[in-house]
């Protein structure tokens, strides 16, 4: 499929929509989006070493600072030659193209042609698309992108790799797509990605990452992100209720790594990672402020600029930042406020370096807490007084607060040697701290409406470093082209950590409930737990004619102590692990590319001690994968389908000799099918389709537990609760660009996510759900040119106001989805 896109660096950013043209006969290559000129003759220093064509082609229009998407199979077996020296841009594409059996010609200053050099009948001339619309691009791994379909990823690999030859299930969420659904929390970005459910919590979402699961694996909303959450490849320190949930307007893209990932990024779930891409300095001017209101008295702020800062590019910055109140889903708690801002700077020496400054400074005040779950019975099973509704707040306002503050500085570097090797080290700190007190409903009693409630409430804050260093290498041996990265990477973190509790508190009649009564909780907790973990890797992404290998290589090592401030005890503990992957795909002309992958994971059990008097190895993880990926030419469009076996083994259950005993023998299996397919077409529509199978169960363990009828059954072959066996959603949006509808758009989606078990005996269900979703946008262009720029957009999330149950994973820990929310934007761009 994709596509041509030559983007000059003159004139503002933003102004207008990129125009995709569509083609019909295959192979074309498309052009899209530029600025006012291609500045053909403009001198530009370029050191671009002789590599296949596609890679090459994305270098010259990072150096060039024009924009270049093609058709990956199109160019898929030429290699280009080697580019060293100060060119004007014209004579520079000439040369990198010489003997390739590719030519251009700039037929007007935003109209570009494209011929294959003449054979023996003659040249075939592709088809000639306009270059329209405008914006500003950064290399591909990082690159903002119009539409919904994102040609490249660096999340599968860390390098710079089409998604297409990538042998791995990957999706990706760009800023246009989160920009179109207005979506506020991760959960509302992903909500429409095969494979991933996201904000479980509901209304009550807000501690413990965003609460994102996997392929069945990770999101218990408890324990942070689960291990599988990051931030420009890199980790999000914090454990527990302390993790960070990051605006989702600061970020670029968002991308989802399904699968084992522990060989380039140590310890993690074995259900994949979601790495979240922060917006980076472009060189062309980007100037955005937002005014937005809706339903519970929500009103938010938000502006994003960039520009460079000298002439010559060579100093960029920008700056992004949110503020939002609204009232909570609940009448009783308090609102929820936040700020956020993202300050970034780009130093450009010369052409061989770069070094990007990133900050974010972010601080959440959520009112309540976030330990709003209801019992099963009322919810989700008949309860003899009456059904329990969304509103009920089983908390007390005048004991609850939620109070967080994240903050991070860190720096993403990158220097080129040679045509060869390519340094980058990416470093990251970052404090958490959290205040934070709730009361939760801990049993129901016999008469179904009183509930016995626990005081919780913590002071918590961590200190996180991260450092990656990576060295790539580009080189061949015979017919074989190799990427070849090794890297060393660490994470040291240290968190303090005070608690109270008191058991029990007063009870609440939860159809009658009276707020306002005494809390005493007292301290249970006092510690201090220090980790790190270190890293060596290695990779090798191979390519011979149309065949792609990735292999791969990883040895861990892993610390953690833990203190007892209160009795003063404390405990350590070590691990080390090595994971592997391995992966092949071939690419065929017409777009198929079918794979095959094995990846390995691992994360540590700290703390247990097994019954030989051993302390627990790391649980592992592993998955086989077979996968067909299609990219038509034609039309930009990406299309993905695939089946995998994936396992959790050395899960801690009891030993069956000595119940009072833990050895190390459990096992947990999802195994499913994934489709998602994107598409961005010139005829103005967006379209996302996704569809997912799951069969999860927990394959190998002597643990037993109670249903909420009291039964006491074995865990073994019970299915985890939140994992529903079938998903499915689809999104689709038509932007008028012709006659008196011109720059209105409109779109809609809905979202099907199927029943799933209530608790881990599997003793009650919890209701299947579809939400509907929709969107209204207008430029106000068309009502004059004087307001060019200028657009409103209406947003609605559970459009028709259905009240469900988003998840259960207890008796009495069930959480009702969001109800409908509606937002109205006013957005400027100049």
């Amino acid at each position: 499929m994709v596509l041509g896109v030559l983007i000059g660096r003159g004139g503002p950013a933003l102004a207008g929509f990129v125009a995709v043209a569509m083609l019909a006969n295959p192979g074309v290559a498309q052009v899209a989006g530029a600025t006012q000129t291609a500045q053909a003759d403009q001198l530009k220093r370029f050191e671009i070493p002789a590599q296949p064509l596609h890679q090459a082609l994305l270098r010259f229009s990072r150096e060039a600072g024009i924009e270049l998407f093609f058709d990956s199979a199109l160019t898929r077996n030429a290699t280009s030659a080697a580019l060293s020296g100060t060119f004007p841009t014209r004579e520079a594409l000439a040369r990198l193209l010489a003997g390739t059996g590719f030519t251009f010609r700039f037929t007007n200053p935003t109209t570009v042609t494209l011929e294959r050099l003449p054979q023996q009948t003659g040249a075939v001339t592709l088809d000639t698309v306009t270059v329209e619309g405008q914006q500003a691009r950064l290399p591909a791994p990082h690159a903002p992108f119009a539409g919904f379909v994102a040609p490249s990823s660096a999340a599968g690999t860390k390098t710079d790799t089409p998604i297409l030859e990538t042998p791995q299930s990957i999706s990706v969420v760009g800023s246009a797509e989160i920009a179109t659904r207005n979506a506020r929390t991760l959960a509302d970005a992903l909500g429409y990605t095969a494979g991933v459910r996201a904000g479980t919590m509901g209304a009550s979402n807000g501690y413990g990452g965003d609460s994102t699961s996997i392929r069945g694996f990770g999101g218990n909303g408890t324990a942070g992100p689960s291990s599988n959450e990051y931030l420009d490849g890199m980790r999000l320190g914090g454990t527990g209720y302390l993790s960070s949930a990051l605006d989702p307007y600061l970020f670029e893209r968002i991308e989802v790594i399904k699968g084992p990932a522990s060989v380039l990024y140590g310890q993690s779930t074995p259900g994949g990672l979601v790495n979240m891409v922060s917006k980076r300095p472009t060189a062309s001017p980007l100037r955005e402020v937002e005014l937005q209101t809706g339903n519970r008295g929500r009103v938010q702020g938000s502006f994003d600029v960039s520009d460079r800062i000298d002439p010559a590019g060579r100093v960029l910055y920008r700056v992004t930042g949110v503020a939002y109140r609204h009232d909570a889903e609940t009448d009783i708690a308090d609102g929820k406020r936040r700020f956020a801002i993202a300050p970034s700077l780009t130093f450009r020496p010369n052409d061989r370096t770069s070094l990007t400054l990133m900050a974010r400074y972010q601080n959440d005040d959520f009112g309540g807490s976030p330990l709003n779950w209801l019992p099963a019975y009322g919810t989700v099973l008949p309860n003899a007084n009456g059904k329990l509704g969304r509103d009920l707040y089983t908390g007390d306002p005048n004991f609850e607060r939620w109070k967080r503050e994240s903050a991070n500085i860190g720096y993403a570097l990158e220097h080129r040697f040679d045509d060869t090797f390519t340094f980058r080290q990416n470093f990251r700190y970052l404090h958490n701290k959290l205040d934070h007190a709730g009361l939760y409903v801990s049993t129901l009693q016999a008469d179904q409406r009183t509930a016995n409630r626990q005081a919780f409430g913590m002071i918590e804050h961590s200190d996180d470093f991260t450092l990656d260093n990576q060295v790539e290498a580009r080189f061949s041996t015979g017919p074989l082209q190799h990427t070849l990265l090794f890297g060393i990477d660490g994470q040291w973190f240290l968190d303090d950590t005070d608690r109270v509790l008191q058991s029990p508190a007063a009870t609440l009649d939860l159809f009658n409930p009276v707020y306002g009564v005494a809390i005493n909780a007292t301290p249970y907790q006092k510690s201090e737990s220090e980790g790190r973990q270190y890293g060596l890797y290695l990779q090798d992404q191979v390519a011979f004619d149309r065949l792609r290998l990735v292999l791969g290589l990883r040895q861990d090592w892993a610390k953690s102590e833990s203190t007892n401030k209160l009795n003063g005890t404390s405990s350590s503990q070590k691990d080390d692990a090595l994971t592997m992957r391995g992966a092949a795909m071939y690419l065929f002309d017409n777009g198929l590319a079918p794979y095959v992958s094995y990846t390995e994971s691992f994360e540590p059990t700290v703390g247990t001690v097994l019954a030989d008097g051993s302390l627990a190895k790391p649980t592992e993880g592993r998955q086989y994968e077979v996968g067909l990926k299609y990219q038509p030419t034609g039309f930009d469009s990406f299309m993905t389908a695939s089946l995998f076996d994936l396992r959790r083994k050395n899960v801690v259950t009891r030993d069956p000799n000595n119940p009072t005993l833990s050895i190390q023998t459990g096992e947990i299996t999802a195994r499913g099918v994934e489709l998602e397919a994107k598409a961005s077409l010139a005829a103005g529509f967006n379209a996302t389709v996704a569809y997912t199978y799951l069969d999860a169960e927990v394959t190998d363990s002597n643990n037993t537990t109670t249903g909420i009828d009291g039964v006491v059954v074995p865990i073994r072959g019970k299915t985890p609760t939140r994992v529903p066996e079938h998903a499915a959603s689809l999104w689709l949006d038509y932007t008028f660009a012709e006659g008196p509808l011109r720059g209105f758009a409109l779109g809609g989606g809905g979202r099907y996510v199927g029943r799933t078990m209530g608790d881990d005996a599997n003793s009650f269900k919890v209701p299947a759900f579809t939400v509907f979703d929709a969107m209204l946008r207008y430029d106000l262009e068309g009502l004059d040119s004087r307001l060019a720029g200028m657009q409103v957009q209406l947003n609605a999330m559970n459009l028709f106001d259905k009240e469900y149950v988003s998840t259960c994973f207890g008796a009495n820990r069930c959480y009702f989805g969001t109800g409908r929310t509606v937002y109205a934007s006013l957005k400027y761009r100049w």
